[in-house]
């Protein structure tokens, strides 16, 4: 289980920035230059913007929070929970129904719904609004509970059906049934060898960049071509913690560091040196493909909504992954 401790003070401390920053910006005699330094979390490095700002790195509080697994939002001011996951957005709330329990009953639902994959975590919602309760789960090997900052949560275990109720001090209480479906290793709908050969030749510019940097050739890892691919049929914009768990499912059990490039549907046979001109032309991008004590790469292609998603990713056995 990944466990991370919180210094909440420091964190907000990083909330003094303000505005997003852009480039060099000056303010007030102050100079905001973007910072470069790797940033880690448990082991696994992250991608992050950064800003040096008189000596000491910034970074925005939803990236952090995004990363590390707690939610940040903007409701009446920006509010940070500690014990929900990341999903940028303030918790909705139930909505009353016919049938529902009297107001003198616990009211309990799921930040993330009743369905849930295996591995997925849900905060529990109780009104009226307390931390002082238990909560017991009818099958713990289904879904289990976890309290973090005094608030429950649901962590998805197994496959099946498990209820949840949760009882004040007043013995009054409430419940809810999930459903925990399973996490399918490998989709049949990914196409792992699809684009093999622009795949290959974004592998070897990648060696030549790294070869005029004074760095040796990486080997090609059957693993990471797999997880490469996974995460570049997904079709999403950015990294998420998926492009890290999927590792140890396609054969990496180590760490790994990713680079996206969206690029126009109708350059696919230019894909790969126009993502890998993308990546040198972006300090961030090009410290992930001249990571020094890297030894292996893979690199996947999708094209899906007229746009091209390509993906890189470079690792060592050597390397710690935080999400197994």
């Amino acid at each position: 289980m990944k466990r991370f401790k919180r210094d909440m003070s420091l964190i907000l401390a990083g909330m003094a920035l303000g505005a997003v920053l852009s480039g060099g910006v000056v303010a007030a005699g102050i100079t905001a230059e973007p910072a470069w330094s790797p940033i880690y979390v448990d082991g696994q490095k992250v991608q992050m913007t950064a800003y040096n700002i008189l000596g000491n790195n910034y970074v925005k509080l939803r990236d952090i929070g995004q990363a590390v697994g707690f939610n940040v939002y903007y409701q009446n001011g920006v509010q940070v929970d500690s014990g929900a996951p990341y999903t940028g957005e303030a918790p909705t709330k139930a909505i009353p129904q016919l049938g529902t329990p009297t107001p003198e009953s616990l009211q309990v639902s799921s930040m993330k719904g009743t369905e849930l994959a295996v591995g997925e975590r849900s905060s529990l919602l109780v009104s009226p609004a307390g931390t002082n309760c238990t909560s017991v789960s009818s099958n713990p090997s289904v879904a289990a509970l976890e309290q973090v900052a005094g608030y429950w949560v649901v962590v998805a275990q197994a496959p099946g059906s498990a209820t949840i109720t949760v009882t004040n001090s007043s013995g009054e209480s409430g419940s809810l049934a999930f459903t925990v479906k399973a996490d399918v290793s490998i989709p049949t709908e990914i196409g792992l060898n699809d684009n093999m050969e622009i795949r290959l030749e974004m592998v070897r510019l990648i060696n030549e960049v790294r070869r005029e940097n004074g760095l040796t050739e990486l080997f090609v890892s059957e693993a990471l071509m797999n997880a490469a691919q996974d995460c570049s049929t997904q079709h999403v914009s950015d990294h998420r913690p998926y492009d890290y768990k999927i590792l140890p499912k396609y054969g990496w059990p180590y760490g790994a560091s990713y680079n996206l490039a969206i690029l126009d549907g109708d350059k696919l046979d230019k894909a790969a040196p126009t993502a890998i001109s993308l990546w040198v032309n972006s300090p961030g991008h090009l410290q992930t493909m001249l990571e020094e004590n890297a030894t292996c790469v893979g690199t996947g292609i999708s094209v899906a909504w007229g746009r091209i998603y390509s993906y890189m990713v470079v690792g060592s056995p050597k390397w710690a992954n935080a999400y197994t």
